[in-house]
């Protein structure tokens, strides 16, 4: 089966919840049906997405930062996110 490719770009972030620091890739499609702009602002305030899916996850619990674990994939509720970050490299 081949495998679909989409249009868009990654972005690394850094997302805050009340339990976790969690980084990772963002994919963010490009403008069109069903898609965004290039803003990570754009993703975030579109009402119909409820998850912000990321690949290569690191995260870290808080409050002990001893307690982490890593992760080809993970879905994150937009509700219990507290703050999102570009990571610029």
């Amino acid at each position: 089966m081949a495998r679909a490719t989409y249009k868009g770009k990654r972005v690394e972030v850094e997302i805050l919840t009340d339990t976790y620091k969690i980084r990772g890739v963002l994919f963010i499609p490009l403008a069109g049906e069903g898609g965004y702009s290039s803003r990570l602002s754009d993703l975030l305030n579109k009402s119909e997405i409820q998850f912000l899916a990321l690949t290569n996850v690191k995260a870290e619990a808080f409050p002990d930062p001893n307690e982490n674990w890593q992760a080809p994939f993970i879905a994150v509720n937009k509700n219990v996110v507290t703050m999102v970050r570009e990571i610029k490299q």
